[in-house]
């Protein structure tokens, strides 16, 4: 599965960087690519389908090695980015130290994600990041509920969003920096509003782990990516005079709803459980190596990096192939040494070395 982060991130560069201008190809294809942004859903299934894989049975669980291999995971790469980020405003966008700090720290802290103020700041993408790490504080808790009872797989997505609507509905028109000003912000850019799209990657992982389907159609890999393709073009139809379709309230549907379930979740069943084409490239070891540093290509794709690069190419090809080579470097000799030392520094030793899990 390591290959798909590959995809999913660069469906997000299409997105940021459309290479289809609408009086060239036309305005169905450039509607189209503007909604990969959709690459942040296939992000949000699969780690709730990895994080469920691998620790939903709880067994040997230890919060404390749980919660330094989400951080050793996420947080060093994107704390040196953000500093780097900030310099970069302080140095050339001539503002001070202190009046930047506050916001500093909203970001390094993952805080501004609830802040619809605040959100783009910093390393503008980094917003999913307060999604996910959101998701990784409550996951063991959930996984404790849904063990206990399955219907709790359904229930805690309806009263997470049940409590994000109650917090809109609080705070909406007070000012308070965007903090869960409006539903927008809500369905797009929060955990209680996209929450599902988690639920369902916990859900293909119970699926797949007690191999309770086997059906003989063998060909969920393509009816997937046939799944996403059609719903992306439903929502790409719905843009009108919006930016993108998911402003529309059937897009944000589509989007938070029907993708995951009838798209993203059949497609990543299909790798977990079929020998395709597909399957064999996303395995290879070119996209695995474009998985791993997938991270730090969704990190730097827009920012510093990318604005130094257009400054001697407008090439996109060429900006995209020097910013996957720009992540394999920083992967190679920063991120996953860093990793592997937090992890076998601060991982307590309960059976299996929990450091190993990626």
């Amino acid at each position: 599965m390591t290959g798909v982060r590959a995809i999913a991130a660069f469906m997000v560069f299409l997105h940021h960087y459309n290479p289809f201008p609408a009086n060239k190809y036309g305005t169905y294809l450039y509607n189209f690519t503007q909604e990969l942004h959709i690459g942040v859903t296939l992000f949000f299934v699969l780690s709730g389908f990895l994080i469920a894989y691998r620790y939903s049975d709880l067994t040997n669980f230890s919060f404390r090695n749980y919660m330094v291999n989400r951080i050793a995971r996420i947080y060093p790469m994107y704390f040196l980015l953000t500093t780097l980020a900030f310099i970069g405003l302080i140095r050339f966008g001539h503002q001070s130290i202190t009046g930047v700090f506050p916001t500093y720290l909203l970001n390094v802290s993952f805080l501004r994600g609830f802040f619809d103020q605040f959100k783009f700041t910093g390393i503008a993408q980094g917003w999913s990041l307060t999604v996910e790490e959101t998701f990784y504080l409550f996951a063991p808790v959930f996984f404790f509920l849904i063990r206990r009872n399955r219907y709790y797989l359904i229930t805690l997505p309806v009263l997470l969003v049940t409590f994000g609507v109650g917090l809109v509905f609080l705070f909406n028109g007070r000012n308070t920096y965007g903090f869960f000003n409006s539903y927008d912000f809500l369905f797009n850019y929060t955990f209680f509003g996209r929450c599902f799209e988690f639920f369902i990657g916990i859900g293909l992982a119970i699926v797949y782990k007690q191999n309770v389907l086997k059906p003989k159609f063998k060909y969920f890999t393509y009816l997937g990516i046939l799944g996403i393709i059609s719903c992306v073009f439903l929502i790409s139809l719905l843009k009108g005079n919006a930016d993108f379709g998911i402003r529309h309230p059937l897009g944000k549907l589509i989007n938070t709803f029907l993708l995951p379930a009838i798209g993203i979740s059949v497609f990543y069943f299909g790798l977990l459980t079929e020998r395709t084409l597909v399957s064999s490239l996303l395995g290879s070891k070119l996209f695995v190596i474009l998985g791993k540093s997938s991270y730090i290509f969704y990190l730097i794709h827009v920012g510093i990096f990318a604005t130094i690069l257009h400054k001697f190419t407008s090439n996109l090809l060429l900006i995209f192939l020097a910013i996957n080579l720009i992540s394999i470097i920083l992967y190679t000799f920063i991120e996953h040494p860093l990793n592997d030392y937090i992890r076998k520094r601060f991982v307590r030793r309960i059976g299996q070395p929990a450091y190993v899990l990626n």
